[in-house]
């Protein structure tokens, strides 16, 4: 083993003049040396002595050296924080094991030397020379870059398809969000800490000058001087505690929102189970609608903060109108509905899906102004893709790429079941207009209805089944949810059917989407609940035995158009709910973030 002492406070060496391309000379031999050949691997290991300019050693408590190099060639950088081994820490001495990946390449180290870290300050030793001979027998390592916290997960990817049950594509979806994680963890930590190390240097210094100064402070100087740094510790350990996830979408979580993050985890009761339900954030970049400044578009930072409590949730839904009409072609509407499914399933750490609500696809854009063609439209084909409709994500249960879906949440006996009420076809009228603009026009086809009826509803004794769908059901509510339903009262006698456990054929009332389905349940089922959203207000009631609930919206505004209160920018601009589940005395326990009232029913 050999014995490296880097002097801190002494060694030194000339500035050069190529800052990017300079080569160090090691010809002196006070400079420390290490040679090693390629492919070598924990063979090569130093001793490091680190000392101050008169001998005495450096106190290397709670210090973590890494080892940092330019490899030869310059293309290639080390960065190894695992593969040091404190032996005295008082004494300022430790041993580095070199790892195989730092002899990838043969030849000169254009740069290498330890960083002392220590709470988000470092300290470096002067360079020392390492050559990399070349093997001609034996060839192994492809060069690359070697940064250790990232091949820690690199190398948890079997981990990751073992968790997944071999679903490769949940698999790399997680695994990729730790690794986005990982890189605003280090970013925002050392930014964080630095900024606030910064500031209390700098009232630190000016108490200094004000004592040398004789002007002694007064007990209301130190109280201004600490009460901005004490309230930026204060709201960067809530950020902390708040939020490692996607700090970059939309800006990240809003201090707006931390605090009420916090409550909302501690009010998850983790021996329920637990649904996430969100609908109506409107996500776009219009702002004549939702009020000025285009302050909808704050909607997309709305899935960060149901994400960061996503953790405790058996499931999570997003239940339609998830961004909201532009008013021009559908290329800015395509570019939204990606970003939301993108960031949705990057930003829960449970399982989810999304529906459709009537102002996805920009059909009111279409019926406003008599466009015909699908240069409007969002195609069907772009929510499949984003809203990952063909892949299963999570194990559920569909009808070929369809928007509705099932899903039974393990070991819990209860089974999600989405409906779509906006499978509406993009058939044009006599006149080339769109006959059918899921705008005002929700329809549930009768291929949705057979499904629900022989595989959906079709459970195992004591499942109890959840229904989630974006406009409310027809005839559940005072007014009529939009202006024409189609197969709405074929949907509720169908599931009054499954809750009383009856027989019989269900036909439709219309013949724009006829309906001719046998059902047959031969016992009771056990019916949650109906939940919708569309409406913009919460409301709940019993109809026939079954529960109907109607969740606010996320996007920050309420009322009708010519009368909205606005809460952008303030805690109330979102709104969602966790669905509690008490399975063994059937009860519900609705908890509301942000705006809305906490209900609690049974079943």
């Amino acid at each position: 083993m050999e014995i490296m002492t880097f002097n801190i406070d002494e060694d030194k060496r000339n500035l050069v003049d190529d800052k990017q391309n300079f080569s160090i000379d090691f010809h002196d031999s006070k400079y420390n040396w290490l040679q090693a050949r390629q492919y070598e691997e924990s063979m090569r290991q130093v001793e490091v002595h680190v000392v101050h300019g008169n001998g005495s050693p450096v106190d290397l408590t709670g210090m973590n050296p890494v080892f940092e190099g330019w490899m030869p060639e310059g293309l290639y950088r080390i960065i190894d924080a695992k593969h040091s081994v404190m032996i005295d820490a008082q004494n300022g001495i430790f041993r580095f094991d070199f790892p195989a990946p730092a002899f990838q390449v043969a030849g000169s180290y254009k740069q290498a030397f330890f960083r002392l870290m220590k709470d988000g300050m470092s300290v470096t030793t002067l360079e020392f020379s390492l050559d990399v001979m070349a093997d001609k027998v034996i060839s192994g390592l492809v060069p690359s870059d070697y940064i250790t916290p990232f091949e820690d997960l690199y190398g948890k990817l079997k981990e990751y398809l073992v968790k997944f049950n071999g679903d490769f594509d949940a698999a790399m979806a997680q695994w990729k969000k730790d690794v986005a994680d990982l890189i605003t963890e280090l970013n925002a930590d050392i930014s964080g800490i630095n900024l606030t190390i910064t500031e209390i240097k700098a009232q630190l210094s000016s108490l200094e000058d004000k004592i040398k100064a004789d002007g002694l402070a007064t007990v209301a100087d130190l109280t201004n001087m600490l009460n901005p740094i004490i309230d930026r510790l204060d709201k960067l350990e809530a950020k902390e505690e708040s939020s490692d996830l996607l700090t970059d979408v939309g800006g990240g979580i809003r201090d707006i929102f931390t605090g009420q993050i916090s409550n909302m985890k501690a009010r998850i009761n983790p021996d329920l189970v637990n649904i996430g339900m969100i609908n109506d954030v409107h996500y776009t970049d219009r702002d004549s609608f939702w009020g000025p400044d285009n302050d909808a578009e704050t909607g997309i930072t709305h899935l960060l903060n149901i994400g960061e409590v996503s953790e405790k949730l058996d499931f999570a839904v997003s239940v339609g109108d998830n961004t909201d009409d532009n008013w021009g072609d559908n290329h800015f509407s395509i570019k939204r509905i990606e970003d939301y499914g993108m960031t949705w399933f990057t930003a829960l750490e449970c399982p989810s899906a999304v529906l459709l609500g009537n102002h996805d696809d920009n059909s009111s854009h279409a019926k406003s102004s008599g466009a015909t063609g699908n240069d409007y439209l969002v195609p069907d084909s772009k929510f499949i893709q984003a809203y990952r409709q063909n892949v299963n994500l999570f194990g559920e249960k569909r009808n070929g790429n369809s928007n509705y879906f099932y899903y039974d949440i393990p070991n819990k006996k209860v089974r999600v079941v989405g409906i779509n009420d906006y499978e509406n076809p993009n058939t044009l009228d006599s006149d080339g207009n769109l006959k059918y603009p899921r705008i005002n026009t929700s329809v549930i086809t009768g291929a949705q209805l057979k499904w629900l009826a022989t595989d959906a509803l079709n459970v195992s004794a004591g499942t109890h089944v959840i229904v989630m769908l974006h406009c409310p059901i027809d005839g559940t509510l005072k007014d009529n949810p939009t202006e024409h339903c189609y197969n709405h009262d074929v949907l509720k006698q169908l599931l009054e059917a499954f809750k009383n456990g009856t027989s019989g054929t269900l036909t439709s009332s219309t013949t724009d989407f006829p309906v001719n389905v046998d059902y047959s349940f031969a016992n009771k089922g056990t019916l949650i609940g109906v939940f919708a959203g569309h409406t913009h207000t919460e409301d709940y009631q019993v109809i026939n035995g079954i529960n109907y609930v109607l969740n606010l919206n996320s996007v920050g505004c309420a009322g009708d158009a010519r009368n909205r209160i606005l809460y952008f920018d303030t805690k109330d601009e979102d709104s969602w709910s966790v669905i509690g589940i008490d399975t063994a005395n059937k009860k519900v326990k609705l908890t509301k973030f942000g705006r809305g009232t906490d209900l609690d029913f049974t079943y």
